[in-house]
């Protein structure tokens, strides 16, 4: 019966990234929260060729509350993440990309990456602590 069900699950799985390969939509996976999906998330790094982690400078606490964007050379959106970390991996074909990462308290980074075939890269985003109020 596990058997079955892990069969299912891959043919499942492997079904929804054929239909988004064929659509020209990049294949993505975010997460990291817990010792048990970091665990995961690190297992499956190899399989990416771009990886980026989120977290507070400083601190170094991760971040689970960033909204990832990332576009071609001609402007063309190709992923679009929303409450993306604290690490996020994707499969990019090789070219020129800008990764655009806002935390939740509205703090933008930006890069330029360019991706070549059989090359990964790692991207770290550190942001400042959100402003406290004091009243």
């Amino acid at each position: 019966m596990l058997i079955r069900n892990i069969t299912i699950a891959c043919t499942l799985a492997c079904s929804v990234l054929g239909a988004a390969m064929a659509a020209g939509e990049p294949q993505f996976v975010t997460g990291g929260v817990g010792m048990e999906e970091r665990g995961q998330m690190l297992a499956s790094k190899p399989d990416y060729n771009l990886r980026m982690t989120f977290a507070t400078r400083g601190s170094g606490e991760y971040r689970s509350d960033v909204q990832v964007e990332i576009s071609d050379s001609k402007g063309n959106v190709s992923v679009n993440a929303r409450e993306a970390g604290p690490l996020m991996f994707v499969n990019l074909e090789p070219g020129r990309y800008r990764v655009t990462a806002t935390a939740a308290d509205g703090q933008v980074q930006r890069r330029e990456v360019q991706m070549q075939a059989g090359r990964s890269k790692d991207l770290y985003f550190y942001w400042s602590e959100p402003a406290t109020i004091v009243q």
